[in-house]
């Protein structure tokens, strides 16, 4: 943490707090204030814009997106040092992965891709936005070693259209010889890639070597992927939080196949890997300067000061960011005396919803709600199957408006686009939804003194609560 101040004392945030004073972690507090993103913005634009040494001596690499608690999109700043901090998390995961689980190292690997079917961009000052596969974080030298391994080539991403992506990328997967690790990030993404195997056979079947084809087409129809990748060991992929409703469908595709929950990973920062055989993962205290407030107490302690019980994470990067509160809950599972603690995702901060990684806040739905809908008209969205729902008084607003102003959300907008969620509609409801939102959650054991206002429910089934009055 020292170090990193002392790098970054020049810049114009280490000017404004003082940083070349700082000598210890007690100044580091005093001096520094606890941060969000809307603390940065400003600084962010001007280093798109290309002015150099804002929030980091270092040269800005690209600016990655992910999604903003009130508006639509962060643009998250990636420096070497940044990119440095996430390789000490991935490496250490990927050696356990491959010296532990028997035939891994075998074989070829899978690393998710997104597809850049809008085309690539740049920021004012020609800053590329948006890593292009996973590949991207593990650096240069890992990157060459691990490219002989991978399963599907980076051409993949620059697919016509989704469908086009899907096909390509099942394509190479289906030709691999021996396909022993898949690694992707939300679990609903594996099973549409299998829907789409299943729904595509015919033509895929086309790309197999005529000898393999009837087995191929036997075992697609069946939905049997453990027939169609014979060797394949283990598959990473979110499990946590609300990803566990979606790991069963995956465990019935892949029968034998060991799932291996991912570690706690943001966009802005490495936080935790996985170790096989141990529940939770390790927290990657070599990444970056971690800090984690107590929710019980409100208490903010350094890592070696952790206990057993539930924080938000504080944390300090190369990339520019300091003591930002990234907005995720942990829980401290396990503590020891010389190794990292074992921690466990358990939710985001605040009133969220993030069935397929979306990560949809009130704060965002609220500014949608009050942009569309004329003031204090009741709101609520609500996910329902595999679509969201907004539950509204008001007759003015259309599935498309909706719809398009939640694709401002950046993970909404890519869940889309890979066809993990349906588009939303709009439910016009009669009589008094706001009493009708009180007394289930009353029923539902909240005091009604506890029960607050929101325009965001993790909750579905509000359809048999409302009065609907038509569907759009």
């Amino acid at each position: 943490m020292l170090n990193l101040l002392k790098k970054n004392k020049a810049t114009v945030y280490g000017r404004k707090y003082s940083f070349e004073k700082i000598k210890s972690y007690e100044d580091f507090v005093q001096n520094v204030p606890l941060t969000t993103y809307e603390d940065y913005e400003s600084y962010i634009s001007e280093m798109a814009h290309g002015k150099i040494n804002v929030l980091t001596t270092e040269k800005v690499k690209l600016f990655e997106l992910t999604s903003g608690s009130s508006g639509g999109k962060k643009m998250i700043p990636y420096t070497k040092s940044l990119k440095n901090e996430f390789q000490c998390g991935i490496k250490p995961w990927l050696y356990n992965i491959y010296t532990n689980i028997k035939g891994v190292s075998d074989g070829k690997s899978y690393w998710s891709i997104t597809p850049v079917t809008a085309g690539k961009n740049f920021t004012e000052a020609g800053i590329s936005v948006g890593f292009e596969e996973d590949s991207e974080y593990f650096g240069f030298i890992v990157q060459k070693l691990m490219r002989k391994l991978f399963a599907v080539d980076g051409s993949v991403k620059f697919s016509d259209d989704i469908q086009d992506f899907y096909f390509k990328t099942a394509s190479q997967l289906i030709n691999c010889d021996k396909l022993t690790l898949i690694s992707v990030w939300n679990p609903t993404f594996l099973t549409i890639l299998c829907e789409h195997i299943h729904n595509s056979a015919d033509k895929l079947a086309l790309t197999l070597p005529e000898k393999f084809r009837s087995d191929f087409l036997e075992a697609a129809a069946k939905n049997q992927f453990n027939k169609i990748f014979p060797h394949l060991k283990v598959i990473s992929c979110w499990a946590d939080g609300s990803a566990a409703d979606y790991i069963e469908p995956v465990r019935k595709l892949f029968p034998g196949v060991k799932i291996q929950p991912k570690g706690l990973l943001a966009t802005e920062c490495f936080i935790s890997f996985p170790l096989c055989n141990e529940i939770g993962s390790r927290l990657s205290i070599y990444s970056h300067f971690f800090e984690f407030r107590k929710l019980s107490d409100g208490n903010i302690v350094t890592a070696d000061r952790l206990e057993k019980g539930e924080y938000e994470i504080i944390v300090t990067t190369g990339g520019g960011f300091y003591r930002y509160c990234i907005g995720d809950i942990i829980e401290v599972l396990e503590v020891f005396p010389n190794t990292p603690p074992l921690i466990r995702f358990k939710r985001r901060n605040g009133i969220s919803c993030d069935l397929f990684g979306e990560k949809l806040t009130d704060d965002f739905v609220r500014s949608i709600c009050n942009f569309l809908v004329a003031e204090n008209t009741f709101c609520l969205l609500a996910p329902e199957e595999n679509r969201y729902c907004l539950y509204t008084l008001s007759d003015e607003i259309t599935a498309d408006m909706l719809d398009d102003a939640l694709c401002e959300n950046y993970h909404y907008n890519y869940c889309r686009q890979l066809g993990q969620l349906a588009k939303a509609k709009v439910a016009v409801v009669c009589g008094n939804p706001a009493d009708a939102y009180i007394k289930r959650l009353s029923a539902e054991g909240m005091r009604i003194g506890d029960i607050k206002p929101a325009f965001l429910s993790s909750k579905s089934g509000w359809d048999r609560h409302f009065e609907i009055e038509r569907i759009k």
